[in-house]
């Protein structure tokens, strides 16, 4: 067997605890490698079309990554698959910490559920075996509790814990899983499916050794990229010193500063994402008032600074790295105020900044944090949370509901206390609360009066805290990436700080294909893509790869022992995208069920701003990128050619193609 897995996978029914291992062989691995790439070949398999995401025959997946627990560097992620019962189609989210290394170290690269258990349940999953435990006296308490009363069961210390809060056990379609005492893979409401399983908590610990196939050649690698990763440029410390400057500067000019990996580095060494917030609320990164606002005037840079870089930190009581990674951009916080007053929490990242900040127009710092940790506690996603609130206040603002609808609560924007009290009723999924706790889309159907014009979404997602108009590229993974309204794949941006270009041949030749720099710049997201579809199947950090030029297919090869080519692992990461996307047509999402909200694209540009008078013509993006990756403009994904070119045919995806 090659290095960096373990080669075996188990699929584990909730209802009978019976367990079955599979070893499905290197060929499989090396088709599609680990993380997401291997949970879609299984789930694409093994779960019947057109379940229900919360069915007890629903199938939910925790995947390591390939490269996990080899010590090469931020490999320390681990992916949730399944079904989304937020947007009906491919779901993922992904988190850090250590749990995905313990994942491994328990003896396989993933574990699947499928069935519901009988009452509450927690399992405990070592290399020795897999212990089913009544949860029921867990049940109700938040994440935290849960992670400290199983851990003092288990008295292991290295023992990492998954669970969910009250938002997954109320089946609450914006929950997530969470790890790390509030770490949450919050995206794609995982958190319900795992909650309509009555499944708590998994806790993994194990002693399985992970191999490495060239150990000397490893150390090598990491010696000499972590010897140019610790440089530091004095332009790109002056840049983040004067970034205020410069934000205001942009914002009412703009013009704007060429992104480099070193400078993003520096960034986030110093402050964390909550470096970002004042440079996107005044460049037009970040969406201002539901999507309809500028920040320099209807946020204000005063604002945005209360809520950015040195004022989040100086709540910090200490740094931290997760496993494998020399950035160490998380944090700490010492909460000082509101009911966690006293206790700590983990500092709010840029999205929270930005989904309770210039979204709500809210700039008080100590609500932010309490908001945060209040979602973090629960389980539930930030940036649907902040959707969805915005989305009530401009319902509330238009008269479509109202204080007899709210339990009295007057939604306005920027007011703090009301919106800790409208979070409370969305845990609780009391009154309007329940109305929102299934994320904006539902909530426009249940209130109907034509509030869908305020939901701002892509196929069910709220949208993050990236605008669309600044950057198309966004625009094009919002809509068309198998897992809609998500950030954390590629745009232009990300594309050329990833290097691609450099990095792969293929990329290269992709690029230059085409004339036109618009149409290179879909292309140029395309090879971001494919490129983000192997972070992700090798459990690595996004910000490893926006910080610096990674050794990826060096890293590949010294730990599996394959001596595959660049644009071999490319091929491979467009094989994994199309196989995500096949999941949606299988499951009859076409390209009508992720259309992007109208505010994205400028279908009313702003009168003001960095993005005055901008508009995407987001038919033309679209018809160019399903075009560059293969994929049917009616059936929305990947053509049976396209599927035969990869060696992803299945039965699935043809029958969707014969029925049309």
């Amino acid at each position: 067997m090659a290095g960096g897995y373990t080669g075996k996978y188990c699929i584990i029914d909730l209802e009978s605890q019976k367990v079955e291992t599979v070893e499905p062989g290197d060929a499989f691995y090396r088709k599609y490698l680990s993380g997401y790439g291997l949970g879609a070949a299984v789930i694409l398999e093994r779960q019947k079309p057109g379940l229900d995401p919360l069915s007890p025959e629903s199938y939910l997946g925790f995947c390591s990554g390939l490269l996990t627990g080899t010590k090469a560097f931020f490999s320390g992620r681990f992916m949730v698959v399944g079904k989304s019962p937020l947007t009906g189609g491919w779901g993922d989210a992904n988190a850090g910490g250590f749990l995905s290394r313990e994942l491994k170290r328990s003896g396989y690269d993933a574990i699947f559920f499928t069935g519901k258990a009988l009452a509450p349940t927690w399992l405990d999953i070592t290399e020795q075996g897999i212990t089913f435990h009544d949860a029921t006296n867990l049940w109700g308490k938040d994440v935290i509790e849960t992670e400290r009363l199983i851990k003092g069961k288990i008295k292991d210390k290295w023992t990492q814990i998954a669970s969910i809060g009250q938002g997954g056990e109320r089946l609450s379609r914006i929950s997530g899983i969470a790890t790390d005492r509030g770490r949450i893979a919050a995206r794609s409401g995982l958190g319900a499916v795992m909650g309509a399983k009555n499944l708590k908590a998994v806790a993994f610990h194990g002693q399985a050794k992970i191999p490495v196939a060239q150990p000397d050649v490893l150390k090598s690698i990491n010696r000499n990229y972590l010897e140019d990763y610790k440089k530091s440029k004095l332009s790109d410390r002056l840049t983040v010193r004067y970034m205020h400057t410069v934000s205001k500067i942009i914002a009412r000019t703009g013009i704007s500063v060429p992104s480099q990996p070193s400078m993003l580095r520096e960034l986030y060494k110093k402050y964390g994402t909550p470096g970002l917030t004042v440079y996107s609320a005044m460049t037009g990164d970040m969406p201002i008032k539901n999507w309809r606002g500028v920040g320099i005037t209807d946020y204000s840079y005063e604002s945005a600074a209360r809520n950015s870089d040195k004022n989040v930190t100086k709540y910090q009581k200490r740094k931290y790295a997760c496993q494998s990674c020399p950035l160490g951009c998380g944090g700490i916080i010492d909460i000082k105020k509101g009911r966690f007053e006293g206790t700590q929490g983990h500092k709010p990242e840029y999205e929270t900044l930005g989904a309770f900040g210039g979204l709500l127009l809210n700039d008080d710092l100590d609500t932010i944090i309490e908001l945060n940790e209040m979602c973090n506690r629960a389980g539930i996603d930030t940036i649907s949370v902040g959707g969805v609130m915005a989305f009530a206040i401009e319902c509330f603002e238009n008269g479509l509901i109202d204080a007899t609808d709210t339990d009295g609560l007057i939604l306005e924007w920027g007011q703090g206390d009301v919106l800790v009290r409208l979070l409370e009723k969305i845990i609780d999924r009391e009154g309007i609360g329940d109305t929102l706790a299934d994320g904006v889309k539902i909530a426009a159907e249940k209130i109907g009066k034509g509030s869908a014009k305020f939901a701002v979404h892509a196929g069910g997602q709220e949208l993050p805290m990236h605008d669309s108009r600044l950057d198309p590229g966004y625009a094009i993974a919002y809509e068309c990436e198998p897992t809609p309204g998500r950030h954390t794949i590629s745009c232009y941006l990300y594309a050329g700080l990833f290097g691609v270009k450099h990095s792969f041949p293929a990329a290269k030749r992709m690029i230059k294909k085409t004339k036109g720099k618009k149409a290179r710049n879909v292309r140029l997201y395309a090879a971001g893509s494919f490129y983000m579809q192997l972070i992700n199947c090798a459990g690595m950090c996004m910000f490893g790869a926006l910080t610096s030029r990674l050794p990826l297919v060096e890293y590949f090869n010294a730990v599996t022992g394959w001596d595959l080519s660049a644009d071999a692992y490319f091929k491979t990461g467009e094989r994994i995208l199309s196989l995500r996307k096949a999941f949606n047509v299988r499951e009859g999402i076409r390209p009508a069920d992720h259309v992007l909200s109208g505010r994205a694209i400028g279908e009313t540009p702003l009168a003001s701003g960095p993005l005055k008078g901008v508009s995407i013509d987001m038919k033309n993006l679209r018809e160019t990128f399903f075009n560059v990756v293969g994929w049917d403009p009616v059936m929305g994904g990947p053509t049976p050619e396209k599927m035969k070119e990869l060696g992803i045919e299945t039965r699935y995806q043809t029958e969707a193609f014969k029925s049309q």
